[in-house]
């Protein structure tokens, strides 16, 4: 990696490099980076607070007993306080699968092609980089369903093992596998997590399908496991630092202003957090699979063969 972001002289990177690089690649290119999440995050934004504005999911959200006024429980108002949950439910759902499938895949992509056109010194746009990510969205999409079947077989697994115990009268010891069986899955998905981590940028620039990009980012984390799970968890820290001062920003303050409207305030500050925060481990995930290819594969000659 260059010690300047972009001067075209590639070299592997330590941890500080690597951070350095992630906010300096950040600060130049700060109005691109953040207008690409924020074409994804504000419209997401608003379609949240406009679904549970209409829907009552605020309101239910604030104060879910609010409507019932007695101490004991009609059977109407249960029905109505189950339908409530089963809205609050319905409209959640809806929301986590368009963040899954479409907010976040796009606006990832979309980073991962601009930072790595800058990286290599090459023009980048919010046009150019949305074509790329809408290009490869199939095969996102294809890697995001093989990895939710992943951690969900892994989970089905452990439970279907529970019900089978607990079919043939082994209860106990079905609970007390459940509790072994989930604590060392946590490791597991943690593995997984790191080992396919650069799968993104190995689909996005490579082209690769959603399968091959796993099968990618799996071989070149291979060897590297441990120094990526620290960069990534240090990243992790560092994002969620600066998301929590910005929803303090924000929040704290709407509290004391208006009570009233803090799911307001909420909204808000969880999509400057996604506008300007989310981009920040993009970035880093990015020059993270240039930093392997340039130690495991010579990307730094590929690039001067490249240019000659």
């Amino acid at each position: 990696m260059p010690s300047q972001v972009g001067s075209g002289r590639f070299r592997s990177m330590s941890v500080g490099e690597w951070l350095d690089a992630t906010f300096t690649l950040y600060r130049r290119n700060f109005v691109l980076i953040a207008s690409i999440s924020a074409v994804v995050q504000i419209p997401y934004a608003l379609l949240t607070w406009v679904l549970f504005s209409l829907t009552g999911v605020a309101a239910f959200v604030r104060s879910p007993l609010a409507s019932l006024g007695t101490e004991t429980i009609t059977p109407a108002q249960a029905q109505h306080l189950l339908d409530s949950y089963l809205g609050v439910l319905a409209v959640t759902l809806g929301l986590i699968l368009v963040s899954l499938l479409v907010i976040v895949p796009l606006g990832e992509a979309a980073t991962t092609r601009a930072v790595s056109d800058r990286y290599l010194d090459r023009p980048s746009s919010l046009l150019s980089a949305y074509r790329a990510a809408w290009s490869r969205l199939g095969a996102l999409i294809s890697m995001i369903f093989i990895l939710v079947g992943a951690y969900a077989g892994s989970l089905a697994a452990v439970i279907g093992l529970v019900a089978l115990l607990g079919a043939v009268g082994a209860g106990g010891l079905g609970a007390l596998l459940a509790i072994v069986a989930f604590v060392a899955l946590v490791p597991v998905l943690i593995v997984i997590y790191v080992r396919t981590v650069v799968a993104v940028p190995a689909i996005v620039l490579e082209r690769a399908s959603g399968w091959r990009g796993l099968q990618r980012s799996w071989q070149l984390i291979s060897g590297r496991f441990w120094p990526t799970f620290g960069r990534m968890l240090l990243l992790a820290l560092i994002a969620s630092i600066i998301s929590s001062v910005i929803a303090a920003i924000f929040e704290i303050p709407g509290a004391a202003l208006a009570p009233g409207n803090t799911f307001v305030f909420d909204q808000v500050a969880s999509a400057v957090a996604a506008v300007f925060v989310g981009p920040i481990t993009y970035i880093g995930v990015t020059l993270l699979y240039y930093d392997i290819r340039i130690r495991k594969e010579g990307f730094d000659i590929e690039m001067l063969a490249r240019s000659l």
